[in-house]
């Protein structure tokens, strides 16, 4: 009798261990299984459609999983996004796609790319900026313009910033944005200074025609692309053109620290993008023979560039530094996105949207 009790004993305690052990290995299995985070993370390619067609999309890759779908939004929410997708950003798990022509930002859910509502109450929307868990930037205007304050809870238009003509890119630094004043269909030579945490403008820098994009590299200096000045006449024949430049510009007193031509009076190209490499230390811009590689140490442009192809934008992956190329072909078929190494190796190529012209990574 006793040795039945010990063997039912030892049989319920062998049980109870593998029972134990069953459900250890299931937890360990669990947390050790990949989260499926849906389109959370990976690239986002703006392609800015036709005008006019309502056909402006966003295409989604995955570099670990090679995967690419075209016309995210479209395939998820069973509908067209617009025309003329300008750009798109991200404030922690909601995305911004601003509809330059169609007046509006499509705002999605970051995961299930679904959508959670629309801003409205712009004329002519351009980029987005999250300043705050509450509160983001969108530049707005083609003639006098200004910087919308988005309350991004409720997904509405709180406030506005006056800044100059066309205001184009924007970027932050600690407690500044800084506002490229691009001149839209008029004129400008001017950088807005943001105050963030009272949304007005305290101050502005002086710097060449139209200037259109900026980056900010390692030591907070911001570099600032003016695509140069073209005047039309009635059939638009160009009748007066200024050279595409570079400033530099230090975000602690907002001094011009160095400035020079990338584009010459007479090339009739007009450059409209440049990025900084992950680490901060290369500054990369297009201009009309393909893309060029800058140390920020350097005071004179190189002389060719790195990748030679004619490109209609650029961008950096600023989590390993991919160089992205965005060929639009003519805007009557679907672009392509080339990707490169940082010394400019050509890694390979894949068709997305009509003009592709950025890549946004997450």
């Amino acid at each position: 009798m006793l040795t039945t009790m010990y063997s039912i004993k030892a049989t319920f305690r062998f049980f109870f261990l593998f029972l134990s052990f069953a459900v250890l290995s299931s937890c360990s299995e669990e947390e050790n299984k990949p989260t499926d985070t849906g389109f959370l993370h990976g690239l986002y390619i703006v392609n800015e459609g036709s005008f006019l067609s309502n056909n402006g999309s966003i295409s989604y890759y995955d570099p670990d999983s090679a995967k690419l779908v075209n016309k995210l939004f479209q395939t998820i929410n069973q509908r067209v996004l617009g025309d003329v997708v300008q750009s798109f950003g991200v404030a922690d798990d909601k995305g911004f796609i601003v509809v330059n022509n169609s007046q509006k930002v499509e705002v999605v859910d970051m995961e299930t790319f679904l959508s959670i509502g629309t801003i409205t109450g712009t004329d002519y929307p351009r980029y987005f900026l999250k300043i705050s868990k509450s509160k983001g930037y969108l530049t707005n205007g083609s003639f006098e313009g200004n910087v919308l304050v988005i309350d991004l809870h409720s997904l509405t238009v709180s406030d506005e910033i006056t800044v100059g003509n066309g205001p184009e890119n924007l970027i932050r630094w600690g407690d500044k944005v800084f506002v490229a004043n691009s001149g839209g269909w008029t004129y400008d030579n001017k950088i807005s200074v943001i105050d963030i945490d009272a949304d007005v403008v305290t101050d502005s820098v002086v710097v060449g025609d139209n200037p259109i994009d900026l980056a900010a590299d390692r030591s907070g200096n911001i570099w600032i692309l003016c695509k140069g000045n073209v005047v039309y006449d009635q059939d638009w024949n160009i009748i007066d053109e200024t050279d595409s430049e570079i400033y530099v510009i230090s975000s602690d007193d907002l001094s011009v620290t160095k400035s020079f031509a990338i584009g010459q009076t007479g090339d009739y190209f007009n450059p409209v993008r440049l990025a900084c490499s992950h680490d901060g230390n290369i500054i990369y811009y297009l201009e009309a023979d393909g893309i060029y590689a800058m140390d920020i140490t350097d005071t004179n442009p190189p002389g060719l560039p790195l990748i030679s192809r004619s490109f209609y934008s650029i961008d950096v992956d600023q989590n390993d530094g991919t160089i992205f190329g965005l060929s639009a072909n003519n805007f009557t078929a679907d672009g392509y996105l080339f990707r490169y190494t940082p010394s400019g190796v050509l890694i390979d190529s894949m068709k997305v949207g009509i003009g592709p012209n950025g890549v946004v990574t997450n």
